[in-house]
């Protein structure tokens, strides 16, 4: 059962009255902010990306993104009832730095979400938001000192190290490392923004990729990284029953993005886990980088939206969207099984490649699906 990190499990039985804290929490706040978007008719319209055919709130974010900055208010009082929230850095206003860094991300992300919800952001603008939050955490210290390399090797990005004056924090910054942060952060914001796109799909996937992230941090004996991760967990799982098909509410820009960041931050903090992320994000990333391809291929912004994502494909061929949710995520969680089961590089290379290999099939079959199905149709 070491392995697993089920024995630290046993040791910290607070975690299982945390979750459900945070879940609960989540759950009413969501309800809360549902109720006040009906009664106000905050109902934002259809877009062309959408697969939804009636107008429903885009509140469920928020909701998500009060009930984490409630957790991480509570949880970063020195003699919390519950897994004090520290990452071993030095306090600013009596807040671990590392935390400090990721409040001020997310306050960022809530700002420019909120704005990209209501009115509507370009993709330079959102852009510009998600580097500032990946700023953000830089500056608070949680940055990746390397990068196990598939099948054998380190690269090591703690090299090359600078300060930044007295008025900036006196923060210790290693350029390698801040730049491969910055790209895996805003990745990560894109890729979970870009699969935002079925009830029940982003959320489902952050409550998988959370619970794996953190039973890797049990197993390493990570209990900050771990605690982290359960309160991503806690505030997707409270926000599900509300996005589950046939959803009442969505997430919006601010929690699809809020997701992706704290996900992202899960990885690094945790000692650089960024191949278990990628093992069980693996569809949704792949899936981009395919997206991304084909917009590229035709002249267009990598980031304009449209309907030619995987779940969409999927939903062509005729699979009900719970289908297509459950689909995905029991692919996550064989991949993040696999993940926590393979300990070494070489192991999880040529998990990597089983996932390409997987995922380049399942684009082939559903083309080919696709394409019967239209034939059929017209």
């Amino acid at each position: 059962m070491q392995p697993y990190g089920l024995s630290l499990l046993r040791q910290y039985p607070h975690w299982y009255l945390l979750v459900l804290s945070i879940a609960i929490g989540s759950l009413i706040i969501t309800g809360i902010l549902y109720r006040f978007a009906l009664t106000n008719k905050l109902l934002p319209a259809i877009r062309g990306r959408d697969v939804h055919t009636t107008r429903k709130p885009r509140v469920g974010g928020v909701a998500m993104w009060i009930t984490a900055m409630v957790a991480f208010f509570l949880l970063a009082i020195p003699h919390s009832p519950f897994q004090h929230l520290s990452f071993g850095m030095a306090s600013v206003w009596g807040i671990d730095r590392s935390l400090f860094g990721i409040i001020i991300g997310m306050v960022i992300l809530l700002g420019f979400g909120l704005f990209d919800d209501i009115k509507g952001l370009s993709p330079s603008q959102q852009l510009l938001g998600q580097f500032l939050a990946a700023t953000a955490i830089i500056w608070g210290g949680i940055q990746a000192a390397y990068i196990r390399l598939p099948f054998n090797g380190i690269l090591y990005l703690n090299i090359h190290a600078f300060t930044l004056p007295s008025w900036l924090g006196s923060a210790t910054i290693w350029p390698f490392s801040a730049l491969f942060s910055y790209l895996w952060v805003i990745a990560m914001i894109n890729v979970l923004n870009f699969f935002d796109g079925l009830d029940g799909l982003a959320g489902s996937i952050s409550v998988t990729s959370a619970a794996v992230l953190f039973l890797v941090c049990l197993r390493l004996g990570f209990l900050g990284p771990a605690t982290l991760a359960l309160v991503v967990l806690g505030i997707a799982l409270g926000f599900l029953p509300w996005n589950w098909y046939p959803s009442k509410l969505f997430m919006g820009t601010v929690g699809s993005q809020m997701l992706g960041f704290l996900l992202a931050v899960t990885a690094i903090i945790s000692g650089a886990k960024v191949a278990t992320a990628i093992l069980v994000l693996g569809i949704p990333l792949l899936d981009a980088l395919v997206v991304i391809g084909r917009r590229l291929i035709a002249h267009r912004s990598p980031f304009e939206a449209d309907q030619r994502h995987l779940h969409h494909r999927l939903l062509r061929i005729g699979l009900p969207v719970p289908y297509v949710v459950l689909l995905i995520n029991a692919v996550a969680v064989v991949f993040g099984l696999f993940a926590l089961r393979t300990q070494n590089a070489a192991g999880k290379g040529i998990l990597t490649l089983v996932l390409v290999v997987c995922m380049v099939l399942f684009i082939l079959v559903t083309y080919l699906l696709e394409r019967k199905v239209a034939k059929r149709v017209h």
